[in-house]
């Protein structure tokens, strides 16, 4: 696990949480999360760009805890786990574990494969999704890795509008909507060997 501390890294950083608009002063105890239209597709092009990498999946945190959000990464030869936290309006926390080849599962690695022969790149599936919806996205990642039973490559894209989430499953090679969907995994994944 590193702690990104460079002025670019943080930038970034900053950059996507307040793109998310996830900072504790717009979350009560119990307040529905807000999240506007296109924070998630910015928050993958930024992450993308920032790290040379190609995502598997970003998404608003699920867990308990200081605003986030979490993205699963393909680079070279391994994966980064990263998380971007705002405990308070003065900090941001970046983590990142580098997951090296070697100790990744056959899922990650179909995950990672996968996503090298993406056409589409994440962001644009996104604001597809959130148009079509109408809603902002708060997870979105490779829905399915290419095997020798699936030879179509796509999204899935995770809107919420009000408290109903919706999904949708994008092409990643053409960009048209298809009905492909499996549950997603490679955040948990990541975030299991990265802890």
């Amino acid at each position: 696990m590193r702690i990104l501390k460079s002025p670019s890294e943080l930038m970034s950083a900053v950059v996507l949480l307040s793109a998310l608009a996830l900072s504790p002063s717009t979350l009560g105890h119990d307040a529905e999360l807000v999240v506007p239209m296109g924070a998630l597709a910015h928050a993958a092009v930024a992450l993308e760009k920032a790290t040379g990498a190609k995502a598997l999946e970003i998404r608003l945190a699920d867990t308990m805890g200081a605003p986030a959000f979490e993205a699963a990464l393909a680079k070279d030869n391994g994966l980064m786990y990263m998380r971007v936290a705002s405990p308070s309006d003065a900090v941001t926390e970046i983590r990142v574990s580098d997951l090296p080849r070697w100790l990744l599962d056959y899922h990650l690695e179909a995950y990672a494969r996968s996503a090298a022969e993406a056409k589409v790149p994440l962001g644009e599936a996104i604001i597809k999704a959130e148009k079509r919806d109408l809603a902002p996205a708060i997870d979105a990642g490779i829905a399915k890795p290419l095997t020798g039973d699936n030879a179509v490559l796509a999204y899935f894209v995770e809107t919420l509008k009000g408290t109903r989430h919706q999904e949708y499953a994008v092409d990643a090679t053409t960009e048209d909507p298809e009905s492909l969907y499996e549950p997603h995994t490679p955040v948990e994944l990541a975030r299991r060997l990265a802890l």
